[in-house]
């Protein structure tokens, strides 16, 4: 768990009550504001646990403010490996009003997604998607996922927040871009050919001024910032 020292109950629940057994689990809390490097923290110490040579066979995160359901490990394990997956991300609403998860689609350069994934097209989507669902490579974000931690692959890649300022000649200003951490390494695992999928079957709450939960739709349809209409198939009617 990375944090800034303001953990919420739920989610220092959530950290203790990952499994039903955990017994095998090793937990790690790290605070600091410099978020990539307590990402990359957390990630070299699973790295030199597997040079000690222990067993990890999984990495997990939870962001400190996030409060998932209880053994919300268990589901995501489980649900990694019937579907195949080497990276599972659950789906997160960012802390505003307007109903936008972290989840996004890659658009034609890494400054700019083609969208992110609303809460209404993601009730409308599979519980458990991947790219192909939603017609572009999927970038997950971070705040709680796991990952299947195979060191060959592990060991090339790290987390990093790319920002830069640019001239819009269009709107006669200067303009910050960023690439967040999340689908930056997003970005990595899809140029490394791993499978990445995002799910809803763990409930969370993200704890801003008050919780943003991921399981009912609300807010915009569609990122109104990014886009004039959804991309996302609407659902097929199940014929009676």
């Amino acid at each position: 768990m990375p944090g800034y020292g303001r953990q919420t109950a739920e989610a220092g629940r959530g950290l203790w009550r990952a499994r039903q057994d955990m017994s095998n689990v090793m937990v790690e809390y790290r605070s600091g504001s410099l978020l990539a490097a307590n990402f990359n923290a957390l990630w070299c110490s699973a790295l030199n646990a597997c040079h000690r040579g222990d067993n990890i066979q999984y990495f997990a995160m939870l962001h400190d403010d996030i409060g998932p359901a209880e053994f919300w490990l268990d589901t995501l394990i489980e649900e990694i490996e019937a579907r195949g997956l080497d990276v599972l991300g659950v789906a997160v609403p960012i802390k505003d009003g307007n109903g936008v998860t972290s989840l996004a689609i890659d658009g034609v350069d890494t400054w700019k997604p083609r969208c992110r994934i609303s809460m209404t097209e993601l009730l409308s989507l599979p519980e458990t998607f991947t790219s192909a669902d939603v017609g572009g490579s999927l970038l997950l974000n971070t705040g709680c996922w796991v990952c299947k931690f195979d060191p060959q692959w592990a060991r090339k890649v790290s987390f990093t927040i790319n920002d830069r300022i640019v001239w819009n000649k269009g709107l006669d200003r200067y303009e910050v871009q960023v690439e967040p951490e999340d689908w930056y390494f997003s970005r990595l695992c899809h140029e490394m050919g791993l499978k990445i999928g995002a799910t809803r079957k763990v409930r969370v709450d993200h704890r801003g001024e008050f919780d943003f939960a991921n399981d009912v739709s609300w807010g915009s349809p569609f990122d109104r910032d990014y886009l004039k209409t959804s991309t996302i198939p609407a659902p097929v009617e199940a014929k009676v």
